[in-house]
């Protein structure tokens, strides 16, 4: 073939490949359609792809997700495939492209990923409504002042309590008035009002002119509706005493009359330059209402210890009474025995009139302070003078009268006057209470008391409070409490003893071990910082003694000791157990164990006996036999 017919037919050639590449181009950019072409994020599914115009598929074709890969595809024929895209996919629009079995793009489609919806909420079943209704009362109420006069404002507080089984709503109070005029806005709004729930209304009145003497109704108009409309009313009525007004008879007549009916000093006997407290009961014998009184002791004999020495009561009614209380303090004086002390008293009506009396009232003053006991609890011990939980016990307390008067009629009282302070201790064989009959001045009485120690006491120091109660000389009954500190300490159960026999092993002038075990039989864990041995006719080769450290319930530790005695017969082993207590002491338990030391045993030899003491066979030639003795000495220490 020549160069021009070689040339057209590479002419040919190209012309035909850029036309079959033409038409790959144009069959890879013409788009697909793509059913369905919108899917779930969240469950993905099957699209099936179908091909269009001249365009058909082989079952050598796949599906590329762009951004994912290649998807599980089906060939179901030329014109159709199907593809699976997986679900979790992100959201939006994908491209599609259909490969060839060489990986080249045929055709290209695009298929859009959507997000679920929101779950839609499900609405909550209503409840019925709750039966029953709202209902308003009084529950209490005060007026201000307790009693009023003509022409005299007050306040009337009432506090309004819902025991209903429903809230109220749009609750109302109003004060019509009715006897009495209101003074300012008489109706009061409050709104809804729960169950068990309370507000209080308040409304100044004026009493008029013309208003008789006695008790007269207040109504009080309460009003509430329940959440489904319905409308309930509930009236109520408080009462109002009106004094000083006219009774009908013309003008008033009397007075009031203040008494003081009681006095009494706390304590019953005082001394000069010490406070008191002065209690009077004043009582009205009149005929009138006694208001606004003030009582006030005599400024000469005594001083106010706070305040100004005035105490005031606001109203006393007829034939009622009052307490009131001055703190005191005599001023300096000679005069002892029972003196007089002058009180004045001044005081109202509602008429508008002013009173004042003076009373006086006995006081019994002490100005001998030399002649009076004081008890102290001197000293005190227990029996054993160690006590631990479930243990029972004697406390032994000195009581003491340092003052200058007989003490009588004492009562001495464990964990105060009615023993809710005994705490860890209970007594036995009676009660926490003890009687003395009398401590002169100056002298000792002991009292002892059988206690017992409960078992689960701390092992702490415990303050056991003793209250003290006696009579003087001046027939006063005086008080006093004092304390006294009770350590209770958690004793330990060691069990000491040789943890192997040690019968035959200790001979005079020998070394021999003393195999010595402590167990820990108590409850609880204690710290062991030394276990030592010791003893008199005993000579130790090692140290004997050992570091333990905390030794657990049931738990063991041993001392391996050597030792020697040089005579003869029972001899004591003391055990010494270093150990701390609960209160970072450190204590000792001891315990002796004894041994017997035996003599050491003669040896017969060819020429007389053979051990301490003997003279040394006389030597001789060394046959068998002799070299079995030779042997028996130096396994004996007697020879070599």
């Amino acid at each position: 073939m020549n160069e021009r017919v070689k040339w057209l037919v590479a002419s040919v050639l190209i012309a035909g490949a850029m036309c079959a590449g033409l038409v790959g181009i144009v069959a890879a950019q013409t788009p697909v359609l793509v059913e369905p072409d919108t899917l779930r994020t969240d469950q993905g599914g099957t699209v099936s792809i179908y091909a269009t115009g001249t365009l058909t598929f082989s079952p050598t074709d796949t599906v590329r997700l762009v951004g994912y890969g290649i998807l599980p595809t089906t060939y179901v024929n030329s014109t159709v495939l199907q593809a699976t895209v997986p679900s979790g996919l992100a959201a939006g629009a994908h491209t599609l492209q259909v490969l060839d079995d060489v990986g080249g793009v045929i055709v290209t489609g695009t298929v859009t990923l959507v997000a679920p919806p929101a779950p839609t909420k499900t609405p909550k079943p209503k409840s019925p409504p709750p039966p029953g209704q709202p209902i308003l009362t009084i529950r209490n109420y005060s007026v201000t002042p307790p009693q009023v006069r003509p022409g005299q404002e007050f306040t009337v507080a009432a506090e309004v309590y819902n025991n209903g089984s429903r809230a109220a709503e749009n609750t109302m109070a109003v004060i019509p008035g009715g006897t009495f005029v209101p003074v300012g806005e008489n109706g009061h709004f409050f709104g809804q009002v729960h169950i068990n729930h309370t507000f209080v209304v308040s409304q100044r009145m004026r009493v008029p002119a013309g208003t008789p003497n006695g008790v007269h109704g207040l109504q009080i108009d309460l009003s509430a509706n329940d959440y489904e409309g319905n409308h309930y009313d509930f009236p109520q009525t408080v009462v109002v005493e009106v004094v000083g007004g006219s009774s009908g008879t013309g003008a008033d007549t009397g007075r009031p009359r203040v008494l003081i009916e009681d006095a009494a000093t706390d304590p019953p006997v005082i001394a000069p330059g010490a406070p008191f407290t002065l209690t009077l009961r004043l009582a009205n014998r009149g005929n009138r209402t006694a208001i606004n009184v003030m009582v006030e002791a005599d400024a000469a004999v005594v001083v106010p210890v706070t305040g100004g020495g005035i105490a005031s009561v606001d109203i006393v009614r007829i034939n009622e009474a009052a307490t009131v209380t001055l703190p005191l303090l005599l001023k300096p004086g000679k005069e002892g025995g029972r003196q007089g002390l002058a009180i004045t008293i001044e005081y109202g009506d509602y008429s508008g009139g002013s009173h004042s009396d003076q009373q006086t009232v006995g006081v019994t003053i002490d100005t001998s302070l030399a002649n009076q006991p004081q008890l102290l609890i001197a000293a005190y011990q227990t029996t054993p003078e160690e006590i631990s939980p479930g243990d029972s016990f004697t406390l032994t307390l000195e009581l003491s009268n340092v003052g200058g008067g007989d003490a009588q009629r004492i009562t001495l009282a464990l964990g105060g006057e009615e023993g809710e302070k005994l705490g860890a201790f209970v007594p036995v064989g009676g009660g926490n209470v003890s009687f003395v009959p009398s401590v002169e001045a100056g002298e000792v009485e002991t009292v002892a008391l059988r206690l017992l120690v409960s078992g689960d006491a701390e092992t702490k120091a415990h303050n056991l409070p003793v209250a003290l109660e006696y009579d003087t000389a001046a027939g006063t009954r005086e008080k006093d409490t004092q304390q006294v500190s009770l350590v209770v300490h958690r004793r330990p159960q060691f069990e000491i003893s040789f943890y192997r026999p040690v019968e035959g092993t200790a001979m005079v002038g020998q070394p021999f071990p003393l195999p010595i075990e402590v167990i820990n039989a108590s409850s609880a864990r204690f710290t062991v910082s030394k276990l030592e041995a010791t003893g008199d006719r005993l000579e130790f080769l090692e140290e004997p003694s050992t570091y333990v450290g905390p030794l657990e319930s049931g738990g063991s530790w041993t001392l391996d000791a050597l030792a020697m005695a040089m005579e003869s017969g029972p001899v004591d082993v003391i055990v010494n157990v270093h150990y701390v207590d609960d209160l970072n002491q450190t204590r000792v338990v001891s315990q002796v164990l004894t041994i017997e030391v035996m003599e050491m045993p003669n040896m017969e030899g060819p020429g007389g006996p053979i051990g301490p003491g003997f003279p040394e066979a006389p030597a001789e030639q060394p046959g068998f036999w002799g070299l079995v003795l030779r042997f028996l000495k130096g396994l004996l220490g007697l020879g070599s």
